[in-house]
């Protein structure tokens, strides 16, 4: 449940705080006007500052590091050299040689993008699309805190039985894993942030209610039998459990299974005296399996999460007890 909180935080953060400000920031920059006069020499402005230089020498990228292609210029004032990291090897960077002459655009004290004749291109400080990475961060991590979240929530309130099967785990994390991947990937591929939402809850929708289908489908078959060896208790013991069946002994208040030489009884509680209802001994045990969510009336009696299927002739009984307990009601059902 930390994990799904901590990443719910992070989307959160993403979304709700650090792409509106790089939204804002690529609308600011955007609707920049070039500075009037002579440019300053920080750059520091809210216009855009186009300082004349030359091209020193260029860097491809790639190599160690996977370091971005780069320009190595000096401005008009004759300062020295310095490199420019540009987004990608486009059509700019192939152009310009040691000698052309360029105009590096700053804007807010960073150098944004460099100029050469009518080429244009951003440089890895840009504002252009920073909005994208953090909002394909935050969408992806959105679901995946989500199925976190449900998968512990329904983790800690499983059965003990039911809580050792995997696919009450493995579909939700898998329609988690899809969720987050297309919406990592969407604002990537896609040109709004409209579209990208669309995108990750066009896909919500089949996903997760093919996730539905596969749960309830797998919820509703029954259980396979679990192999529990039989022991016969020397000594009565006494053990939360209920009977449920076509028999006396689905009795309410009755929560107590006492196994012992005589056989199978419920009673009341374990002290001595408590009222008592003896097991026919006619029913005979068929199979254990974990308590399902089909067993209505075993679920209501609350006394264990495995259930001891019985048939006493043609009738079933079933027989609640805990995962500890079930060698000594099956060592005493005959």
């Amino acid at each position: 449940m930390a994990l799904s909180l901590g990443l719910l935080v992070v989307a959160g953060c993403l979304l709700g705080w650090y792409v509106p400000g790089a939204l804002a920031e690529e609308a600011a920059y955007r609707s920049a006007p070039f500075c009037p006069g002579a440019p300053a020499p920080t750059g520091s402005r809210e216009c855009l500052d186009a300082v004349p230089g030359t091209v020193v020498a260029k860097e491809p990228g790639g190599g160690r590091g996977s370091r971005l292609p780069g320009l190595r210029w000096t401005t008009d004032g004759r300062s020295a050299p310095s490199w420019v990291r540009l987004e990608e090897e486009g059509a700019l960077f192939s152009s310009v040689s040691p000698g052309d002459r360029v105009r590096v655009v700053r804007w807010r004290g960073a150098e944004r993008a460099v100029v050469a004749g009518p080429l244009r291109q951003e440089t890895a400080a840009t504002p252009v699309d920073g909005h994208r990475l953090p909002y394909a961060v935050g969408l992806g991590l959105v679901p995946l805190g989500g199925v976190f979240g449900w998968v512990a929530y329904g983790w800690a309130r499983r059965p003990e039985g039911a809580a050792r099967a995997s696919w009450p785990v493995s579909v939700p994390m898998a329609c988690g894993l899809v969720l987050g991947a297309v919406g990592f990937f969407g604002p990537l591929v896609t040109d709004g942030l409209l579209d990208a939402l669309l995108l990750s809850a066009g896909t919500a929708v089949p996903v997760l209610a093919a996730g539905a289908w596969l749960l309830r489908r797998r919820r509703n078959r029954p259980p396979g039998p679990v192999e529990v060896l039989p022991r016969l208790p020397g000594r009565e013991r006494c053990f939360p459990g209920a009977v449920v069946g076509a028999v006396p002994c689905e009795v309410a208040g009755f929560s107590t299974l006492v196994a012992g030489p005589e056989g199978l009884a419920v009673a009341a509680g374990e002290e001595p005296g408590a009222a008592r209802c003896r097991v026919p001994g006619s029913v005979a045990a068929v199979r254990v399996r974990p308590r399902a969510h089909t067993d209505a009336r075993a679920v209501r009696a609350g006394a264990g999460d495995w259930v001891v299927e019985c048939r006493d002739g043609d009738r079933e009984v079933l027989v609640v007890a805990a995962r500890e307990d079930l060698p000594w009601v099956l060592g005493v059902l005959r």
